[in-house]
């Protein structure tokens, strides 16, 4: 079966995405590791231009193709809003951000990230290996890994309980399971995610729970 010029563009595309959001994770992973001290450093800005530009191409081709383009827009204007590069825009108009603000705005393409996982769920689900599954683990892991980048971010490790991203990633993970950790933020982004993180694990939680579930009440019906 012959795959069109259209299909072969958005699926191109969309493959296209995945890959630069894993580097685009990369990137932000050794932004924060490495500590370029009060602003982001020129490779990762042209990193995060290249892949929002990418971001960008897939989403007006999408419109193009799409049958009901104003449709369209209104159920896609979070991605597009995520893949503006606003970090490279408002350094163009030569407001300088703190560096607290700059990572945050960094944050909006990471969410096209998750986006992108969709696509690589759809593709295991078509292998027959359970997507809720693999949405939780991939969701779970994700998020506790970039809780952890943003608090040692900010706590920074001369805070004296936080030695090494290794704590701050122990951190993330205790607090996400709810069992809490030793480690106390001092600074007001710190204290947030600590309430949010016990949060987002009681949401988590369950979804596993009824994974499990759902996988007894298949082996009873057979």
């Amino acid at each position: 079966m012959e795959i069109s010029l259209r299909d072969w563009l958005i699926r191109t595309v969309h493959w296209l995405r995945v890959v630069a959001g894993v580097v685009l994770l990369i990137a932000f992973s050794w932004e924060i590791l490495e500590g370029h001290g009060g602003c982001l450093s020129p490779m990762y800005l042209d990193v995060q231009l290249a892949v929002c530009l990418l971001f960008l191409l897939d989403y007006l081709l999408n419109l193009c193709f799409s049958h009901h383009p104003w449709r369209y827009v209104r159920q896609n204007w979070l991605y597009l809003l995520c893949s503006i590069p606003w970090l490279n825009l408002i350094g163009r108009s030569g407001v300088v951000l703190p560096r607290g603000w700059s990572m945050g705005v960094s944050l909006l393409p990471i969410a096209v990230i998750v986006m992108a996982v969709y696509i690589l769920l759809e593709w295991i689900d078509h292998r027959r290996i359970h997507r809720l599954f693999f949405t939780y683990l991939v969701g779970t892991l994700l998020f506790t890994y970039l809780a952890a980048l943003i608090f040692y971010d900010f706590e920074g490790p001369g805070s004296g309980q936080l030695g090494n991203f290794g704590d701050a990633l122990w951190w993330a993970g205790a607090n996400l399971s709810t069992a809490g950790s030793s480690i106390l933020p001092t600074t007001a982004v710190g204290k947030v995610l600590s309430v949010m993180l016990p949060m987002a694990g009681m949401l988590f939680l369950p979804i596993f729970t009824t994974y499990i579930m759902e996988q007894y009440k298949k082996r009873d019906a057979q």
